[in-house]
């Protein structure tokens, strides 16, 4: 996957980083209590939009934001650098004293392999991808906690044109140095990977790319794997179906541990369930199930719920309902859960007054 409206906030404070200071971003919590919130239209918001959705998030009592970084919105040209649209978000949370997970994903025209679009295609160079990444840990030194390398890499919607473990570590073993050069504390998080099963060229079963990742040398490239727990007809408990996430977490984990990385752990970067395919009643309970079962789990990192706001709540499209909020901005009944696990029930209340745009 790939919300936000908004509630006035208080007046934000000053950013608490200076841009030219040296000093680490927030660190976020490697632990499966710290849950956070992705959400990947915050960018295209205008910035009193932004600031406002931002100020929402504090107020639920959220500590972390996974947001994205598209290669494609600051370096549409090879030698050129824009930063204007990102900074605006970034920035947004920082003043916010939130910590910021960035999903470097979405290549320009220019750096993805032949016949391929931009922000689909797979990156033509390991090395380009690589130079991109240590620009943003730079940029971003003392702001960003954490970097996410792409976003469901296991599936050809975002890995055009067909899922490659091996190409994607490539990518890996270039970025990881050179986020660590430019910021030694930032946590590299590998994957994103969405739980989906062989499908031709289309989709590629979590494990297999995995297993596939370590023969291809991935283990010293990465801090925590990232996994995205998806499945909109059963509950991330339930573990029946042998392609069931939970099980597939479980393939992963053994896959780690045979290699020699059980002090690394797994970060859930997405989960979500849409209320257009369960009802709104049924989307808190997947959320509750989740997050319940998922903080007793030893090798679980953090979480993030996705997403803040639905874009259009009368929709039947799954990816315009997974807010937590309505498209209106009152609250959904997921709202209390997700709340409750900020460490603030009963804090608002489904049917609250609509979020000012």
């Amino acid at each position: 996957m790939l919300v936000a409206g908004c509630s006035p906030a208080s007046e934000a404070p000053p950013s608490a980083v200076d841009p030219g200071t040296s000093a680490a971003a927030p660190p976020i919590a490697q632990r499966p209590t710290t849950v956070g919130i992705a959400d990947s239209d915050l960018l295209g918001l205008p910035e009193d939009q932004v600031v406002k959705a931002v100020g929402l998030m504090k107020q639920l009592g959220v500590t972390t934001v996974r947001l994205l970084v598209p290669w494609a919105a600051i370096q549409r040209t090879p030698d050129s650098y824009d930063w204007t649209m990102v900074d605006k978000t970034v920035d947004a949370v920082v003043a916010q004293r939130m910590s910021i997970l960035a999903t470097l994903n979405s290549p320009p025209e220019w750096a993805v392999v032949p016949g391929q679009p931009a922000i689909v295609g797979r990156p033509a160079s390991p090395a380009a991808f690589g130079s991109f990444a240590g620009k943003v840990a730079e940029h971003f030194h003392g702001k960003v906690s954490a970097y996410e390398i792409w976003n469901e890499p296991n599936g050809a919607a975002f890995f055009a044109p067909a899922p490659d473990p091996a190409g994607y570590t490539e990518l890996l073993k270039a970025a990881y140095p050179s986020i660590k050069a430019a910021d030694p504390s930032a946590v590299v998080v590998a994957a994103g990977l969405g739980s989906v099963v062989d499908h031709s060229t289309i989709t590629m079963d979590p494990v297999k790319f995995v297993s596939t990742m370590y023969a291809s040398g991935a283990r010293d490239f990465f801090d925590a794997l990232a996994f995205h727990p998806y499945q909109y007809t059963m509950k991330f408990s339930e573990s029946l179906h042998p392609d069931a996430p939970i099980n597939q977490l479980s393939g992963i984990r053994q896959l780690m541990l045979g290699n020699g990385d059980a002090q690394k752990k797994i970060w859930a970067t997405e989960y979500g369930e849409p209320s257009s395919e369960v009802g709104e009643a049924a989307q808190a309970d997947f959320l509750e199930d989740m997050l319940g079962k998922w903080r007793n789990l030893p090798y679980a990192g953090p979480v993030y719920v996705y997403t803040m706001r639905d874009r259009n709540s009368q929709s039947r499209e799954p990816d315009d309902t997974l807010g937590i909020f309505r498209s209106d901005g009152t609250a959904k009944p997921a709202e209390r859960v997700v709340t409750s696990y900020f460490g603030m029930r009963g804090s608002r209340r489904d049917g609250a007054s609509p979020a000012p745009r």
